[in-house]
């Protein structure tokens, strides 16, 4: 498969009110901090990590949503973070997105079919004449009867809204979708039915996907690759199967010690991982996560830690080997 996308060190920054007027354009939140992955074309790759480490600023600053203060978004190989307004308009054309909420992402006062056939006229992917079965089309694509393109989003389920946005996507004719959270606030045998879907679809239209989540079960069952995000940065990346089996990273394995399991005979975590992630504002020398890890050395809190690349494996650490 070709690389489709590359983040290259990636910053992103926002500006922080200070403690007093003349703080405010002095004081800035590092949202992103250096992060870096890689998605290959027909690829999933799942990105994880507690809420407010970077995952969907990352997302919009991929999709040219945020502006980006240092480092490279390579797409097919042209670089969006600089790119021409010819750049980003062809980057348009073939990125889109799918929201959390699935009520709040679509318009109250347009019908289903009004929604699609927007994209559509906008996108200028159908001739006019055309965009009513388009329209129906994609409302069979993601399981829905056509004729629900008469109803406005108020009338339907959760579920049934969701797919209106992937079909939504769908209608750029994509080659990325980057899915935010998109099952997050659906039940969880809806959530099933909206992940078999994108299985299906990535499938039949050799989609890549970045799934943004904090829940790992999903991410299992969904992704070939996981990266996991810790305070703006990726502190590992690999095939989701390898990480989850031998984490290489202390954050990664706290995590995957957190999965819910429905067998009551199982354990909980011994040691769960302690205390809360520090401010972005007073981010910690060194390696971000020594303030809460088992495992940290003197060096950890002087030198940010190396980068190791194992086979299809990247982590970032000062233990080479695992301790898990």
């Amino acid at each position: 498969m070709t690389t489709l996308l590359q983040v290259k060190d990636l910053h992103v920054q926002f500006p922080a009110a200070g403690s007093g007027l003349f703080d405010l354009r002095q004081r800035k939140v590092s949202a992103v901090n250096g992060a870096s992955l890689e998605l290959k074309a027909g690829e999933t790759l799942g990105l994880v990590g507690e809420s407010g480490c970077g995952k969907s600023t990352l997302a919009r600053a991929i999709l040219h949503l945020n502006e980006t203060a240092g480092g490279q978004i390579l797409f097919d190989g042209i670089d969006m973070a600089h790119g021409s307004k010819a750049d980003i308009a062809r980057l348009r054309h073939e990125t889109a997105m799918i929201f959390q909420d699935p009520y709040t992402a679509l318009n109250p006062r347009q019908s289903i079919g009004q929604i699609l056939a927007e994209v559509l006229r906008v996108q200028r992917k159908v001739p006019a004449q055309q965009v009513e079965a388009r329209v129906a089309e994609l409302l069979n694509l993601v399981g829905l009867r056509p004729e629900l393109a008469d109803r406005k989003p108020r009338s339907l389920s959760g579920g049934q809204c969701q797919r209106v946005g992937i079909a939504r996507a769908l209608a750029i004719e994509p080659r990325l979708i980057v899915a935010d959270e998109c099952v997050a606030a659906l039940d969880v045998s809806i959530q099933g039915q909206i992940i078999n879907l994108l299985l299906e679809l990535r499938e039949r239209m050799d989609l890549a996907l970045l799934f943004i989540t904090h829940d790992l079960t999903v991410v299992r069952r969904l992704c070939d690759r996981v990266a996991v995000m810790y305070l703006g940065r990726i502190v590992e990346e690999g095939p989701v199967r390898d990480v989850f089996d031998s984490p290489r990273h202390p954050y990664t394995a706290a995590l995957i010690q957190s999965i819910a399991d429905i067998d009551p005979a199982r354990r909980l975590p011994e040691q769960p991982l302690p205390g809360e992630p520090p401010s972005p504002l007073h981010l910690p020398s060194g390696c971000a996560f020594h303030p809460r890890c088992r495992h940290a050395l003197p060096v950890c809190r002087e030198t940010s830690p190396p980068t190791h690349s194992l086979g299809a494996r990247r982590y970032t650490c000062v233990h080479p080997e695992p301790l898990y």
